[in-house]
């Protein structure tokens, strides 16, 4: 597909959970290479929206809330179409589009093929720390393996956790270390129009659970909560109120962060946590602390 003139470009990051594509964007606000008026799309799985808030507060700058003058940042749940439609009108120079991390990317490339926006690229993040554990996942392996088949551009991230790392694809590849690593990516060209229309997503059977916070959790609590979860369970994040302030939870490869708000920073709206996984059952309902994390969430 050749896009006019007046198209807007989108690049996709896409890459499985935990692989850094948040902190990828919230780089690239804080860069000059990134244009003022720029779309930030998050589409997250679950009922916490947890990365736009992330995006949003990470961001100094007004740009990222307001429409006016600079960026929006949007939460997209279904059909990524309405939101460009209402993106068509307003002064944007380009769209990043956050794809969820249990999302392939190519339901998203062709939603892209849009009125007034066409798909520059799909960049697909892979965490060096990790990659080579999941693709050998039972659960997850073969949607690991989809994405970064879907890639135009790979990115590998947390290489100082694994130096040796290898990806061993036949695709373009760039380090997030790389000083070049971010302006390479805003400016690859992919092929995203070339996906073949009749491919089938495949289910990979991940649930996303979200609880709801009802009272204050103690840190210790939670955290040694968080720290028995099983295996089947790939991914937790949210914002929790404790005893001792609002903190963010991230659990990813069974490290489990508690990282307290600092004064200043803009507070979550929802208070929850959002729980990805293989089987919506084998969250714990007892062992330790579990009785006093139900009457909290």
């Amino acid at each position: 597909m050749v896009s006019s003139l007046s198209s807007k470009p989108i690049t996709l990051i896409g890459g499985y959970l935990g692989a850094g594509k948040t902190t990828l964007i919230n780089r690239l606000l804080k860069n000059d290479l990134l244009p003022a008026q720029t779309a930030i799309l998050v589409n997250d799985f679950g009922d916490i929206n947890i990365d736009e808030h992330l995006i949003r507060s990470a961001s100094q700058d007004e740009r990222v809330i307001g429409l006016s003058n600079g960026c929006v940042c949007c939460s997209v749940r279904d059909d990524l179409t309405q939101v460009l439609e209402q993106l068509n009108s307003m002064p944007l120079e380009r769209v990043l589009l956050e794809c969820s991390g249990v999302a392939e990317p190519q339901k998203a490339i062709r939603q892209c093929h849009y009125p007034g926006f066409y798909p520059q690229a799909c960049v697909v993040l892979v965490d060096a720390s990790s990659h080579d554990k999941r693709l050998k996942d039972k659960y997850v392996g073969s949607l690991v393996a989809a994405q970064v088949e879907q890639a135009d551009l790979i990115v590998i991230t947390k290489t100082d956790l694994n130096p040796s790392f290898v990806l061993d694809e036949l695709k373009p590849i760039v380090t997030l270390s790389d000083d070049k690593s971010l302006n390479t990516l805003l400016n690859w060209q992919g092929a995203g129009d070339q996906i073949e229309e009749t491919s089938k997503e495949k289910s990979h059977g991940l649930f996303a659970s979200s609880w709801v916070q009802e009272a204050d959790v103690f840190p210790n609590v939670l955290a040694d909560y968080l720290d028995h979860l099983p295996d089947s369970v790939q991914r937790a994040k949210g914002f929790v109120k404790t005893n001792e302030g609002f903190c963010e939870v991230q659990v990813t490869g069974g490290v489990v962060e508690i990282r307290k708000f600092l004064q200043g920073e803009l507070m979550p709206t929802s208070l929850g946590l959002v729980f990805i996984g293989h089987d919506q059952k084998e969250l714990p309902t007892d062992g330790p602390n579990a009785s006093q994390i139900k009457k909290v969430f």
